[in-house]
């Protein structure tokens, strides 16, 4: 059976919201369902962010070891741990990148984000060649979009204001966070392709790639997506995951451990009424493909 064949036998149900690609960075085998449609990134976005992030590094605009002061309006909902420690914490940028990465903290992406600069990230994107991933808006943005907030200005959009807003199921008012108008948007195939470019040492130089790599690996979350039926012990998986209500992604490289084999996978949806089992829909298809690539290994 065909590498396609493999990931469309486990799309049954998740035709239309469900879209993947796959390439084997030796052999550059690969397929996609759905590879060039738009899908909101959610926290996948991240992996542009860090990408811009070490090439301002490499440039010299900002260092790795630089302290950034955590201040109370700063502080953004949703995942991650900055949110509930004290205002005047020192972070340095380094280890708000481990953060934005290991754990998708929120917080940490805002603040990387605000001094790296959105029109950076994108006009990297350009040059990378990917033309139609894009990122428009930060996780405070997101956040209070979905809760119906989005007119507000910064200094009002406060973790109180925000948890007052999404009692009782609030977090279903957004207009553009859920959707690919407006929103962080990326394809399978051209997040793909930033992945293929972090390995090979092209996205930024080969150290800064090694180093954002090397942080993916420390990934906890989604576990119940990629990584679900895959063995641990046979493989090294460096990961991005996003979540929003309707929407689990989780891109990444696997590297098979026998053989030294490392394929991209890149998993996205977007409506699942279901995000349990479009959970299981990315795991299953994740087994498939690791399936194929090590049969009669």
């Amino acid at each position: 059976m065909a590498l396609y064949d493999e990931i469309v036998k486990e799309t049954v149900g998740f035709e239309r919201i469900l879209g993947v690609a796959v390439r084997h960075l030796g052999t550059g085998e690969e397929a996609s369902f759905n590879g060039d449609e738009l899908f909101p990134t959610a926290s996948v976005f991240k992996v542009p962010v860090i990408v811009e992030l070490y090439r301002q590094v490499e440039a010299g605009r900002l260092g790795l070891d630089d302290r950034m002061v955590l201040k109370e309006a700063e502080k953004v909902p949703g995942s991650g741990i900055l949110k509930e420690l004290s205002e005047g914490l020192e972070v340095t940028v380094r280890d708000l990148s481990r953060l934005m990465m290991i754990l998708s903290d929120n917080t940490a992406t805002d603040m990387i984000v605000e001094r790296v600069g959105k029109e950076n990230v994108n006009a990297t994107m350009r040059r990378l060649g990917l033309k139609k991933t894009v990122v428009v808006a930060d996780c405070r943005d997101m956040l209070f979009d979905l809760v119906g907030a989005n007119d507000l200005p910064d200094e009002e959009k406060t973790l109180a204001l925000y948890l007052q807003l999404s009692k009782g199921g609030g977090a279903k008012k957004g207009s553009w966070s859920l959707g690919t108008e407006r929103n962080d948007v990326t394809t399978p195939l051209e997040m793909n392709r930033l992945l293929g470019l972090m390995v090979d040492g092209k996205a930024a130089g080969r150290a800064s790639c090694d180093s954002i790599l090397a942080t993916m690996e420390k990934c906890q979350t989604g576990e119940y997506r990629v990584p679900k039926y895959l063995p641990a012990e046979g493989v090294r998986m460096q990961r991005k995951t996003g979540s929003l209500p309707g929407i689990r992604n989780d891109v990444g490289v696997i590297t098979v451990l026998a053989t030294g084999e490392r394929y991209c996978i890149s998993c996205f949806t977007k409506g699942a009424v279901d995000v349990f089992a479009a959970e299981e829909a990315i795991a299953r298809v994740s087994r498939s493909v690791y399936q194929y690539f090590t049969a009669g290994r």
